[in-house]
């Protein structure tokens, strides 16, 4: 066996184990299932290597040649899949992804004809190498594209990452760059450039980062079904070498039968198995998961991703997702409290079926956690007393064996409850420990989200109040034209104008009437519905594709009323085929809103505020908003996005609305930047992705 063959075997068998153990983590999950199909790829691409040096005769190489390329051509186009669906951009990236597999299977079938492989010959060490059809030259063009795509794609979810996410990142980077070198090796010799793969070996490598991510990263999260694995292995060998050992023993030493060996087997196994079950968890936890031993880490993250972040979704959705990557419970939730209501309401959560669960200021929870201030559990726990009766029916509604107590200035303003976990394990006095920590933390972090969007609606009801009278006066002119109407036709009845004429004429006159009504009732409706959707604050995040054209007229229709439009003047240069862009509605309207407003206060006199929207070469969507204000002083450009600055007088906003665009750009996949020059002017730059 070659040097070549014991590669492929190793990186066959390495990437066949690998695929397997993900795919039964989860068999319904896309991005397990594909990264299976991706590895099975790979193990088939390796096989083909391994039996290649083998082949005695011309047809034997040519038949493992066709082999390890039936697992080649679908390596790119499955990995690429992966990729999409571990950095969820399947959506947006679908063409893409449809065209790889009809090129993918197209080139498979031309696999077995001449024009992909057209000879087999001996080619420098090589007994047998082949010799490139036409069809492979295209294989390649394809082979490199999609996967520097998706490597690319890695890299960017990298950039925008952080905490145990970005370490995630960089191990699937790494790896990959890794693995497909080692593999893009076997290249040159089909072009009689004299580089022998001599790292293809580095595939296993690549399975090795891999493997090294999963379970010191959970990166994707499969580690309870190896802990379980290793743990079964090691209390099976256990029993089969005691077996084993003491028959041989028995019949050696004592010249005793089967039942005295099995009984003294079984003893032993009895005595020793539950021991040895409690040192291999242990041994797994520390070894493999070391979870016991990141703590700090574990907090360091959460301060990392949380503390910062203002927007109260992206605060539970982060510490959920931490949680359920630190300690994998069954089910874990975050209940806030409705103030206005006075009662604790499910924000988000893992795992629970039951979305309308809700606690009063009454329940037995709550007020356990109110008086308490400390943690409620299930069982007890290392000198911390397990709940009543009737507290613990209530979490076991919530599948909860650990309820944690957000609280801040010694108000309750929320909880976290906990799931058992899926290892089986207890929480010990440690987790609690840290969990409670984190809980402090959390408190804080909703605290600010909560206060930032309190603040945030304030903003907008103030601006809502310096739009009353031009509302008013907009509103005033369909009115005054609906009485002014009637009020003629009321005068000319009484002055008898109408006495003498025929019924139908006056029928006429009325319907005229009645019509120019409806009109201008339709546009005061109109009015009043763009101001009432622009005050009322949303309560979810509802991505749809947006059309920036008609969310820009939008804003214009309510801001508008402002903008004292005989001193400003609106300039529109939005392409007429510009794309839409996947986004929540609402919320785009309010980033138009505040800064359109923002260009119109910065015009002290007459000016110029121009929209302009188009579609860039690298799938965005373009959009600048200019205008010839006094601009931002420079020693003031670095602090603009900063909550509460701003350099506008007394009674002209709180400073949010600058803070608060950027959290809803970033929160619908954009960027934002600007330019400014004092004297000339300032313009914001957005970038959004083009929608599916």
């Amino acid at each position: 066996m070659t040097f070549f063959s014991i590669s492929g075997l190793l990186n066959g068998v390495s990437c066949f184990l690998l695929g397997i153990f993900v795919f039964l983590r989860d068999r319904k999950n896309l991005t397990y299932k594909t990264y299976f199909y991706f590895a099975l790829s790979v193990g088939v691409w390796s096989f083909g290597y391994y039996f290649w040096p083998l082949a005695k005769d011309k047809l034997s190489a040519l038949n493992s040649f066709r082999l390890l390329h039936y697992g080649a051509v679908f390596i790119p186009i499955f990995y690429y899949h992966f990729i999409l669906t571990w950095t969820d951009q399947i959506k947006r990236r679908k063409p893409s992804l449809i065209i790889g597999y009809i090129l993918a299977i197209t080139i498979a079938l031309f696999i077995p004809t001449k024009l992909y492989i057209q000879d087999m010959v001996p080619k420098f060490i090589f007994k047998f190498w082949a010799v490139p059809g036409v069809l492979y030259h295209f294989y390649l063009v394809y082979f490199f594209f999609y996967v520097v795509v998706a490597i690319y794609l890695i890299f960017k979810e990298m950039k925008r990452s952080q905490g145990i996410r970005k370490s995630q990142c960089k191990y699937v980077l790494w790896a990959s760059i890794i693995g497909y070198l080692g593999g893009s090796t076997n290249y040159p010799l089909w072009y009689n450039i004299p580089i022998y793969p001599v790292v293809n070996v580095f595939v296993t490598v690549y399975v090795g980062i891999i493997a090294y991510a999963i379970l010191r990263h959970q990166l994707l999260e499969i580690e309870v079904i190896i802990k379980k694995s290793l743990v079964f292995a090691g209390m099976f060998a256990f029993a089969f070498g005691v077996f084993v050992t003491v028959t041989l023993l028995v019949s050696q030493l004592f010249a005793a039968g089967r039942l005295v060996s099995l009984a003294i087997s079984s003893l032993i196994i009895i005595i020793g198995l539950r021991p040895l079950e409690t040192w291999l968890i242990n041994a797994t936890d520390k070894f493999l998961f070391q979870k016991k031993y990141e703590y700090k880490q574990i907090l360091k993250t959460f301060i990392d991703e949380v503390i910062t972040v203002l927007n109260l979704d992206e605060v539970v959705n982060s510490t959920l997702k931490l949680l359920d990557q630190a300690l994998h419970p069954h089910t874990s939730s975050i209940f806030v409290l409705n103030k206005v209501e006075d009662k604790y309401q499910l924000y988000n959560a893992y795992g629970l079926e039951d979305k309308s669960l809700i606690f009063t200021s009454e329940s037995k929870l709550v007020t356990f956690l109110k008086k308490t201030k400390d943690p409620a559990v299930i069982k007890q726990v290392d000198g911390i007393v397990g709940v009543s009766p009737e507290i613990a029916s209530e979490m076991t509604n919530l599948k909860a064996v650990v309820v944690l107590p957000l609280m801040l200035h010694n108000d309750l303003i929320g909880f976290i409850s906990l799931g058992k976990k899926k290892s089986d394990e207890e929480y010990t006095k440690d987790d609690l420990d840290v969990l409670l920590d984190l809980a402090r933390t959390e408190s804080i972090a909703v605290g600010n989200a909560q206060l930032l969007q309190e603040a945030a609606q304030a903003e907008r009801r103030a601006a809502i109040g310096t739009m009353a009278a031009g509302i008013h006066h907009e509103i005033g002119n369909p009115l005054n034209i609906i009485n002014t109407k009637i009020q003629l036709f009321l005068l000319g009845n009484q002055r008898g104008l109408y006495k003498d004429k025929p019924k139908e004429e006056v029928l006429k006159e009325c319907e005229s009437i009645l019509n120019e009504t409806l009109q201008q009732t339709n546009r005061i409706s109109e009015i009043t519905r763009k101001l009432a959707n622009f005050a009322k604050p949303s309560k979810e995040f509802k991505p749809e594709l947006v059309s920036i054209s008609e969310e820009v007229d939008e804003a214009l229709a309510v801001v508008g009323h402002e903008l004292e439009l005989e001193r400003i003047k609106i300039e529109r240069q939005i392409s007429s085929d510009l794309p839409k862009i996947l986004a929540d509605r609402r919320e785009i309207q309010q980033i138009f809103f505040n800064l359109i407003r923002n260009a119109a206060q910065a015009i002290e006199q007459t000016g110029i505020i121009t929209i302009k929207g188009i579609s860039t070469v690298n799938n965005k969507v373009h959009i600048e908003i200019q205008d010839t204000g006094k601009g931002i002083p420079e020693d003031k450009i670095h602090r603009i996005f900063e909550p509460f600055f701003t350099t506008k007088g007394p009674n002209k906003g709180m400073g949010l609305g600058l803070s608060i665009v950027r959290q809803l750009v970033w929160r619908n996949k954009g960027e934002i930047t600007f330019r400014s020059q004092v004297g000339v002017g300032t313009t914001f730059i957005l970038e959004f992705p083009k929608g599916a």
